[in-house]
């Protein structure tokens, strides 16, 4: 796979370069078997786990559709997401007090290792109908607020919403058995995000220096309620899809 990866990236100014060249293929076919599906776990599984804090700014790649609970909630979210001008615009993380963390998690994360409070932000386009549409939704089922000025002029995204509480963890991904990851939890009922965002968890890893693939993963167990110290098997994790995240030089890199 690495040979395949490597034969794809001549020609192509930067890695970043060659996922956005993925993405477009993903477009038209996101089936599973898909080649450029299994270059992205393939580099996902390669990659090394990392703590993030500030600013990200983000690309969705690939958003799968399905059969599995709230399926179609979730393809209609996707389809307002992805649009061919996604509102989403990456995820800003911080620091957490233990205070906010008892708060949150009702004492289950103590900050034993570095954990952070984490949101994800989205822009208007106002040009773009697919894109207003996709932050009206968005607004309406995840309840996104207006992002402060200072925010808006410094990262360019608008709304804001979306909690998780993101640490160092093990993959809860059955693919990915004991790797070691960015997780970044939504599933706190404290937090208050609504379904399918409260049967979530994402995951990330750093493939270059500054540059992060993630990957959403959706409980297909949806009845059972969320203790923390549960088998991640007990939940049915699965794959839904691919994003980046990615510092500023690599943002700034990618407008070019």
């Amino acid at each position: 796979m690495l040979a395949a990866i490597l034969k794809d990236l001549e020609g192509q100014p930067s890695i970043l370069h060659l996922l956005r060249s993925y993405q477009g293929k993903l477009e038209k076919d996101a089936l599973p078997g898909n080649p450029w599906l299994a270059k992205l776990a393939w580099l996902f599984k390669h990659g090394q786990a990392i703590n993030l804090n500030g600013h990200h700014y983000g690309i969705t790649l690939v958003l799968k559709q399905g059969d599995y609970p709230f399926g179609g909630i979730l393809n209609l979210l996707w389809g307002q997401t992805v649009g061919p001008v996604s509102p989403w615009a990456g995820k800003s993380f911080k620091l957490a007090a233990k205070a906010t963390l008892t708060r949150y998690t009702e004492g289950a994360e103590a900050g034993k290792l570095p954990t952070f409070r984490g949101i994800n932000c989205f822009n208007r386009v106002a040009r773009s109908f697919w894109n207003t549409t996709g932050i009206e939704f968005m607004t309406f089922w995840v309840g996104l607020k207006d992002a402060p000025p200072s925010e808006r002029k410094r990262y360019g995204y608008e709304r804001k919403g979306g909690f998780f509480i993101a640490r160092a963890a093990e993959s809860v991904d059955p693919m990915n058995a004991g790797k070691k990851v960015l997780q970044l939890n939504y599933r706190w009922p404290k937090l208050g995000n609504p379904p399918p965002l409260s049967y979530l968890i994402d995951e990330l890893v750093e493939i270059a220096d500054g540059l992060y693939l993630g990957q959403l993963l959706f409980a297909a167990d949806i009845l059972t309620a969320y203790e923390p110290h549960r088998p991640s098997a007990d939940y049915k994790y699965a794959n839904w899809g691919y994003f980046l995240l990615m510092d500023g030089a690599w943002h700034r890199r990618g407008t070019l």
